[in-house]
């Protein structure tokens, strides 16, 4: 009866040409934009504040919101540090996560981009250092950060997957996906075909059906790859 339910919200076509495997161990995180705090910013980097902590050596993707279009840049944690506050309004301590990020594709047009938006928003100069001069800047909530949330794989094909998470996820949303197969991170758009609640044993979990809508070509290489010695075995 679940499968029957499953089949008929996916209602999908390619589901129909593609088999669907069961599989174990198989994991990857579902990407959600956050917003942070910028404590000062240059073109080599940011030291930024969070609500969520940031892992150590991971790279990010973040968003930079520059007049109509978005900058997206991958920068890596390269020193993180747990700090407390009080939380306004009340006496409750709240954690806030403090990081340092290196941008590791600032190049030619995102390079040019960014220090233009440096240019339009600093409101004073914070510090000068080697790899140069950082900036405060107006209007923090311009940039975001995609942090990652964790889900297992119940069963996978070419065309989408059916996932198991801690967590709802909104019908028909889109997301940028992380899915780890083989040693290989491949990056998936997907969209939420369906998302049913499980409850068992005092924990809530929800089965959640994805279309894979946007995936590289070597990454579908890789996917179908990995389905193959799923099938041999």
């Amino acid at each position: 009866m679940h499968l029957l339910i499953e089949e008929t919200a996916l209602k999908m076509d390619d589901n129909r040409r593609h088999r669907r495997y069961a599989v174990e161990g198989v994991y990857g995180n579902v990407l959600y934009t956050s917003d942070i705090e910028v404590l000062n910013i240059s073109v080599d980097g940011a030291a930024i504040e969070t609500k969520r902590r940031l892992e150590l050596n991971r790279e990010y993707n973040f968003r930079i919101r520059h007049k109509e279009d978005f900058l997206n840049l991958r920068g890596r944690i390269v020193w993180a540090m747990l700090l407390s506050r009080v939380k306004e309004g009340s006496d409750a301590i709240v954690p806030v996560y403090r990081a340092g990020v290196k941008f590791t594709d600032t190049l030619s047009e995102k390079a040019d981009a960014l220090l233009s938006f440096i240019e339009e928003n600093n409101i004073r100069r914070v510090d000068s250092r080697l790899g140069g001069i950082r900036f405060a800047i107006a209007h923090s909530g311009n940039v975001k950060v995609d942090l990652p949330r964790r889900y297992e794989v119940k069963k996978l094909s070419l065309s989408g997957m059916l996932v198991e998470t801690g967590y709802p996820m909104d019908l028909d949303a889109r997301h940028e996906i992380e899915l780890f197969i083989a040693g290989n991170t491949i990056i998936i758009i997907g969209r939420v075909a369906f998302c049913k609640k499980l409850e068992g044993a005092g924990i809530v979990s929800y089965d959640t059906g994805i279309e894979f809508v946007t995936m590289s070509e070597n990454d579908r290489g890789l996917l179908t790859g990995f389905l193959d010695t799923v099938e041999q075995e």
